[in-house]
């Protein structure tokens, strides 16, 4: 039987005939047909669709009739070249969303009801990363050395509930365990790159993650999220791959394709990252770790012919005593830098010049790689060889991130120091990232893949003034350019639902920008915020840009807000955001303050959220090294950072605060922005013609 997308979604189509009330939608047919012309024609397209088309119904449909049309996936193993653009073969369809709330949709929704519509089977699969999985040789080793590897009876009797777990599990990934154990306890009996014994292993037939590999080898949609895929790429692109073979592409949530590259190409290189890699391999205060395991009493089938017991007693007492010095060297190095960044008050952390601290931490952990490998060759035991030739591997990668950082080997990244507060300690963050990933992506990605497939409710700064007005006009050129990408086709598509009717956009004439703690504009602030609040009863998400701002904010609204009954939901206040959500749900009066992360991939459809009030226009801080480097960047090139960077990305996230408002036809309510520079300045009117057309009022 041969179908298209408008035999599955047209007004008599197979969707149709399952869901009574269902109504084709014009902009969805539209985008299916976009993403359809793209599969087969072998271009990219960027296609903006707002809140309420349907668009994973619109690509999945395509992508699925693409899949099934040549169903001989045999050759995708063989060695073909994976992005040969006249392969028949590759069938396969790749979709990645940055929310895990996304992927869930698509894997345990809307791809079951698609199944049980379409005259065919297909086979689709949620692909997790390797550490995701349980690994069955490792599991074992550490149940054998728990004394030796764990410093608490907490972690023993968290390993135990792993053990008891994987007599259970089908599955063998962390998301089937719950509650999840501790890293410390997950990372030692979790695959890990470089851990893999492959077929020789004796747990080869029933391991999860190879079990996870054979589904996703046969699999038509393989579903993935963002990290993943740009961890992939990067692998790429020294001749390795994570992810099958693929020749379609499709982007959901790509407004974030920029930020999310920029993180998985880059470097982030912590105190606690290296210290957890040592304290793994030895600790000295407890006496635990890997290099604990052989000390006095070593195993006849660990020693080889050639090796005494002391010679295994003195290579594991070197190794033991190089991880200590590495261990001294990581707290001069990150004390190092600490100073480096105090005798420099004002500073954003930028560091402009290479070598600003010694190479004595790389030193180190050369001399760790060499005594780890000693170690491997006193040892008969193959598993252990291997265990050690991981955690070699992982020592190497650490001390080539550090010297890539410390020389600033690469000019077209930005390198920087960030504080970081835990529990314990403040120390520093050492980061880099590219300033343009745009020619990553097209050398990496638009070259190689023969189909992307961008799409999001928000990929456009101009996209609502283009729709009303009818103008021509080039609504994608930001978006496209930050991403590397020219000649792609492109879609706008507006919203189905009736804004006009349902939202109301309030802007007060003559709020002042909180800028110093305790100053009258504080207060006022505060009185503007409790006085919306009120205005709807609760209901409300309050988006901020400063998390200072939002902890003082919630300090002075607190009693007030508990005299009312209204419950106050503050990020950052020990409960996770999927864990805040359920508990705004709950209460109709609630009332959750959040930042960055509340600003998008949030839903909350129905009564329970009636107001979004946004407190500020959320411009990037110019002087966070990352933007100051792309705005120079831009100006160096003859541009205007400001209108061709600031404003466009301000914009983008305006809108997505917004949509949180409205996820549902007969959703309604007030948006609020606290913000009179959209009124007083030049600029502000570029973001009101970006938001959807609704009732507008000023106060």
């Amino acid at each position: 039987m041969s179908l298209n997308f408008r035999d599955v979604l047209g007004e008599d189509g197979l969707v149709s005939r399952r869901l009574p009330n269902y109504e084709a939608r014009p902009e969805q047919m539209r985008l299916a047909e976009a993403v359809d012309e793209a599969i087969r024609d072998g271009h990219h397209l960027a296609a903006e669709a707002g809140t309420g088309v349907g668009k994973s119904f619109a690509y999945l449909v395509p992508a699925i009739l693409h899949a099934v049309a040549d169903q001989n996936l045999s050759d995708l193993d063989s060695g073909f070249d994976p992005f040969a653009e006249d392969d028949p073969t590759s069938r396969r369809v790749v979709i990645s969303t940055h929310t895990i709330a996304l992927q869930e949709q698509l894997y345990n929704k809307d791809i079951p009801f698609l199944s049980g519509i379409l005259p065919f089977e297909f086979s689709s699969v949620l692909m997790k990363g390797r550490s995701n999985y349980l690994c069955l040789r490792r599991l074992r080793a550490a149940a054998s050395r728990t004394r030796s590897l764990f410093s608490t009876d907490e972690d023993a009797d968290q390993l135990t509930r792993v053990v008891e777990w994987s007599r259970e599990t089908t599955d063998g990934s962390l998301s089937d365990l719950n509650p999840h154990p501790p890293m410390s306890v997950w990372t030692e009996v979790s695959c890990e790159e470089g851990n893999c014994m492959g077929r020789s292993c004796k747990f080869y037939k029933d391991c999860f993650y190879q079990a996870a590999r054979r589904r996703v080898e046969r699999a038509s949609i393989v579903i993935v999220n963002h990290a993943l895929l740009f961890s992939d790429l990067a692998i790429r692109a020294q001749g390795g791959a994570i992810i099958p073979n693929y020749n379609t592409l499709i982007f959901d949530e790509a407004h974030t394709m920029e930020q999310t590259a920029g993180d998985h190409l880059g470097l982030s290189i912590t105190r606690g990252q290296i210290l957890f890699l040592l304290n793994r391999l030895w600790n000295g205060k407890t006496r635990k770790g890997f290099l604990a395991d052989i000390s006095d009493k070593p195993s006849e089938d660990e020693v080889l012919p050639r090796s005494s017991a002391q010679e295994l007693r003195e290579v594991f007492s070197a190794a033991r005593r190089v991880v200590e010095d590495c261990q001294f060297r990581c707290e001069e190095l990150f004390g190092d830098l600490e100073e480096w960044l105090e005798t420099r008050p004002g500073s954003n952390g930028r560091v402009m010049e290479p070598e600003i601290v010694g190479r004595g931490m790389e030193e180190g952990l050369m001399r760790l790689s060499s005594a780890l490998y000693n170690v491997a060759a006193a040892l008969s035991d193959t598993e252990r060889k291997v265990e050690l030739g991981a955690a070699r591997q992982r020592v190497l990668t650490i001390k080539g991130n550090l010297t890539a950082w410390i020389t600033q080997s690469d000019p077209e990244m930005v390198y920087w120091l960030e504080r970081v507060s835990s529990r314990r300690t403040e120390t520093v963050k050492m980061l880099a990232a590219p300033i343009n990933v745009g020619s990553i992506l097209r050398e990496e990605l638009f070259s190689k893949v023969r189909t992307v497939v961008m799409t999001s409710a928000t990929l456009s700064a101009d996209s609502s003034a283009a729709l009303r007005s009818g103008r021509e006009t080039a609504p994608f050129d930001y978006f496209l350019s930050r991403i590397g990408l020219s000649g792609a086709q492109t879609l706008l598509l507006g919203s189905p639902f009736d804004f006009k009717k349902n939202v109301t956009l309030i802007v007060p004439r003559n709020i002042s920008l909180p800028r110093e703690k305790g100053g009258s504009a504080d207060t006022e602030f505060f009185d503007a915020v409790y006085k919306y609040v009120r205005q709807t009863e609760g209901g409300a998400f309050v988006l901020f840009t400063s998390y200072s701002l939002m902890k003082r904010t919630a300090e002075a609204l607190t009693p007030k807000l508990v005299r009312l009954g209204y419950p106050l939901l503050t990020q950052g206040a020990g409960i996770s955001r999927s864990k805040m959500i359920e508990e705004f749900r709950k209460n109709r009066n609630s009332v959750l303050f959040g930042t960055d992360s509340f600003w998008q991939g949030v839903d909350v459809p129905g009564e329970a959220l009636r107001n979004v009030i946004i407190t500020q226009l959320p411009f990037a801080v110019p002087t966070y090294p990352l933007t100051e480097a792309r705005s120079e960047a831009i100006t160096l090139a003859g541009g205007n950072s400001f209108r061709e960077y600031t404003i466009p990305e301000a914009v983008i996230k305006l809108k997505q605060g917004f949509g949180r408002l409205v996820r549902k036809a007969d959703d309604k309510g007030i948006v609020v922005i606290l913000d009179s520079r959209i009124l007083t300045k030049g600029y502000g009117k570029i973001f009101l013609r970006a938001l959807p057309d609704c009732r507008f009022q000023k106060e």
